[in-house]
């Protein structure tokens, strides 16, 4: 397997820790005096977004095997 191809999994793999706080997770962005705290949970989707982003540049840009008998006609 390409190497891009493992980081890109791994990218893809790694975005599942931002995603509880950014999706997931919204019941604690509120607070009991009726303040929001947004921060973290934007600060969790950019950082979701940028890592799927990113796997699916590197997968997509890994070289595939092209075919062995490419003529060129």
């Amino acid at each position: 397997m390409n190497s891009k191809k493992i980081i890109g999994f791994l990218c893809w793999a790694l975005s599942l820790i931002p995603f509880q706080y950014a999706l997931l997770n919204t019941d604690t962005v509120v607070h009991a005096d009726g303040s929001a705290d947004n921060v973290k949970g934007l600060i969790s989707f950019v950082a979701f977004l940028l890592l799927i982003f990113m796997g699916y540049l590197f997968v997509d840009s890994a070289s595939s095997k092209a075919p062995a008998a490419e003529h060129g006609h």
